[in-house]
């Protein structure tokens, strides 16, 4: 007797056939297809109406789709077809290694994404005129970037020319408005996260990415982070954005430009930039002193963590800050710092620090950052906290004495910060310590705390300034975690204020209460 099996011809990268692939599930399938036309033939059968979805939500699901996934779904329906075209989904273009690519075989590193010009053309002809946003990120294949930037700067020099562009051509990269760039800097092939083995770009894929930025004579915003340059490359790396960007910029990320001291004077120089994200290698005084005659109103001095330590880099002078802060009294400054290891902010003396964030998981709140802080910014800041579970033992936490934990360094920032608005606190502190920061700072509405690091009572030694009501209220009200959730959120005015879990203190961050 004969089976009837489901099978067919598998093919490689160049369509040729492979082997043969037997489905063994061919009862699955009938079982699947007879279900189907049973749906089909009953006049009852209610079917669901997402191709009749509103424009502005199929826009919405497209736009987090790749591009194979906006193809593949646009074949179903001619409304979803129809949505592959909206604005909106091509607002903003993901190029990654594999964009429009195809496998070829490298007898060095075996099957390998390479860019195919066919479908790339065929792409920016379709849509090129849609696209907001190009965010470039390259992991091993630079080539593939060069080519990407290459033709879609060949398409914007066709629309720029005088003697006119070719029609098919016409207005592929006009709406462009930002610009993303992250170049994969670290090179180790170790396993190890915290291993580092750093190089830079340049060549010819700098010159492409120059070539692209002279031809978007409309970007407001501009990201270029981790390129590494040498000292010569960087003093020049903004000329054609200057030349073409000059008044129409509003947002400059610059991260670790240089691996060295190097001030990046240009970026003074954008009659409109709001927003100035830069690693303090590349700022001096000589560039706060641009600052201090600009529109620039935040200004954020970023350390990720292939920046140089802070203490291998020099701060500006409290002379530069005092300068600027007379000539622009309306500039804040954030200092951030993103790592993996135990890395520390640097600090900016007179500087107008507004805020003050950690993404660091093994970086602990110590007596001495905390003060030096504490000194400097008291009457600025209003946003300081560890994001990110921390990444070592609840021992090394602070999980013991009192004396040990940073339970009286917070009360002191709660205390001496007046306009201090949002706390992260990642560490173990008692039930008593909430209660005192709620009630000491003037200006606080946004309270995170680890719940998994709290503990009960009230373990502080009286003081001399506390009434014997305020004591006892304290100490009854620390005793659990329900009042003292209840009393925090009457004290902040916050009626579903609580606790945090360690899956939503992972999530949450500070950069929204960050006026950038």
């Amino acid at each position: 007797m004969t089976k009837a099996v489901n099978a067919g011809w598998k093919l490689d990268s160049d369509d040729k056939a492979c082997y043969i692939e037997v489905d063994e599930n061919e009862n699955e399938t009938v079982d699947r297809s007879d279900e189907n036309d049973s749906n089909n033939d009953d006049p009852d059968h209610c079917w669901t109406q997402w191709s009749n979805l509103p424009d502005h939500i199929l826009e919405r699901i497209f736009s987090h789709l790749t591009i194979k996934e906006r193809y593949y779904a646009s074949l179903t329906c001619s409304g979803w077809y129809r949505a592959f075209y909206l604005p909106h989904v091509w607002s903003n273009f993901l190029v990654e290694d594999a964009t429009l690519g195809r496998m070829r075989y490298n007898y060095y590193s075996g099957w390998q994404p390479v860019l195919d010009h066919a479908r790339l053309q065929s792409c920016l002809l379709s849509v090129g005129h849609l696209i907001r946003g190009l965010d470039f990120r390259p992991q091993v294949s630079f080539n593939n970037m060069f080519q990407f930037m290459s033709l879609i700067s060949w398409a914007m020099e066709q629309n720029a020319r005088t003697a006119g562009c070719p029609r098919e051509w016409v207005g592929c990269g006009s709406r462009i408005r930002s610009l993303n760039y992250l170049f994969p800097c670290n090179m180790a092939m170790s396993e190890d996260p915290e291993s580092i083995k750093l190089f830079g770009t340049g060549g010819q894929l700098l010159a492409a990415l120059k070539r692209l930025m002279l031809c978007l004579t409309n970007l407001h915003s501009l990201s270029l982070v981790d390129l590494f340059l040498e000292r010569y490359e960087a003093n020049h790396l903004l000329d054609e954005v200057l030349e073409s960007c000059c008044l129409v910029l509003r947002r400059l990320c610059l991260v670790n430009v240089t691996n060295v001291h190097c001030p990046i004077m240009h970026i003074g120089l954008f009659l409109n930039l709001q927003v100035l994200v830069v690693s303090p290698q590349n700022i001096d005084d000589d560039v706060l002193m641009l600052l201090a005659d600009s529109k620039v109103k935040h200004l954020t001095l970023l350390q990720n963590r292939y920046t140089p330590p802070a203490l291998a880099i020099s701060p500006c002078s409290a002379k530069a800050w005092l300068t600027v802060r007379r000539d622009n009294p309306k500039l804040r400054v954030h200092l951030c710092v993103e790592s993996t290891t135990n890395a520390v902010i640097l600090l900016q003396p007179e500087a107008p620090v507004a805020s003050m964030i950690y993404q660091t998981p093994k970086t602990m709140i110590t007596s001495d950052q905390l003060v030096a802080a504490v000194d400097a910014y008291k009457y600025t800041l209003t946003v300081y906290g560890h994001e990110q579970l921390p990444a070592i033992t609840a021992e090394a936490v602070g999980d013991g004495e009192f004396q040990e934990r940073p339970d009286s360094l917070l009360l002191l920032l709660a205390r001496s910060c007046p306009g201090l608005n949002a706390l992260m606190v990642r560490e173990c502190i008692s039930t008593a310590t909430i209660l005192l920061i709620a009630t000491s700072a003037q200006n606080l509405r946004h309270l995170y705390i680890n719940r998994a690091q709290v503990r009960l009572g009230c373990d502080w030694p009286r003081s001399p300034d506390w009434t014997d009501e305020f004591y006892g209220w304290l100490q009854s009200t620390a005793a659990s975690i329900e009042a003292t959730e209840q009393e925090v959120s009457r004290i902040l005015d916050h009626p579903y204020w609580h606790l945090l879990s360690e899956e939503q203190f992972q999530m949450a961050s500070l950069t929204r209460h960050v006026a950038v």
